[in-house]
């Protein structure tokens, strides 16, 4: 796996709407155990009960893609697809696809982000991170999955689409949340309410609002369990367009104690307020 080239692309669902493209492309040559493969990839890891199988295909003049599974996530919709192109495509060395989804016929996107693996000059493991918001508690859900452009700006004349029932009951048994309410001064001294963290056993979301727009590079946290050992929280995505909320998410983390402390920390590690307990609920 080691070898394989990987290109990750992010998008913002607000700037995707502008045509104001924000977009980070990172080519990596191994995986970070923090990152959205470690979720397939690492073998100690089973997500069995929290996937839903779809092996569907759909077809155009770009080629075939087949969606192979579907991850319900808090907040967030993970999928695993397999790119095949066509003979009259040529994608060169960049091919990026970024899905949209409907979920009961809502659109509750805020980020789109992906990562493409270059199997072979035949064949493409097509990786999304779709981020949410207000995303519904019902047990199924009903995707409405389109493929509609690639490269991020380049339409499909034949979108890849799917329709796919998944279910988060699993999910939803084993969700963990730590109501928190506090307010915290932050680097650039603005007040920040956080709000929740939540836990599943894909990942941890720290959820925080401020009165006024606030820049996301000054926003980190580190989580630190009794016996010591912690995780830093950077890079938080809006989940609004005024940029007063917020989602801090780290993949492949799952908070199974009962007790933890939550600091607010700079860009170098170092406490900028007080630390606060949290337990569950």
């Amino acid at each position: 796996m080691s070898n394989d080239m990987i290109r990750v692309v992010d998008l913002d669902k607000e700037n995707r709407k502008s045509k104001k493209w924000f977009i980070v492309v990172i080519l990596l040559l191994m995986i970070a155990s923090g990152s959205m493969l470690y979720l397939w990839w690492d073998q100690d890891v089973n997500f069995e009960a929290y996937k839903t199988d779809v092996g569907k295909t759909a077809s155009n003049s770009l080629g075939r893609l087949t969606l192979n599974e579907v991850i319900i996530d808090d907040n967030q919709i993970l999928l695993n697809a397999t790119f095949e192109p066509g003979k009259e495509f040529k994608p060169g060395h960049q091919v990026f696809f970024f899905p949209q989804i409907l979920v009961n016929g809502q659109d509750y996107m805020v980020r789109n982000g992906g990562q493409s693996i270059a199997k072979s000059a035949n064949v493409y493991t097509i990786y999304n991170s779709i981020k949410m918001d207000d995303f519904p508690s019902d047990e199924q859900l009903e995707l409405d999955i389109r493929y509609k452009d690639w490269n991020v700006e380049t339409p499909i004349d034949k979108p890849w689409e799917f329709q796919v029932d998944a279910s988060q009951e699993q999910l939803q048994q084993d969700r963990e949340t730590f109501s928190v309410n506090k307010k915290v001064k932050h680097v650039d001294q603005q007040e920040i309410t956080i709000d929740k963290i939540v836990s599943t056993p894909i990942s941890t979301t720290i959820y925080f609002h401020a009165e006024q727009s606030v820049v996301n590079d000054a926003l980190h946290f580190k989580i630190q369990s009794k016996s010591g050992q912690s995780w830093s929280f950077a890079t938080p995505y809006p989940l609004n367009k005024e940029g007063t909320r917020w989602g801090s998410r780290v993949d492949a983390l799952y908070l199974t104690e009962r007790n933890y402390t939550l600091i607010p920390i700079n860009s170098e590690g170092s406490k900028v307020d007080s630390a606060i307990k949290i337990k569950k609920d």
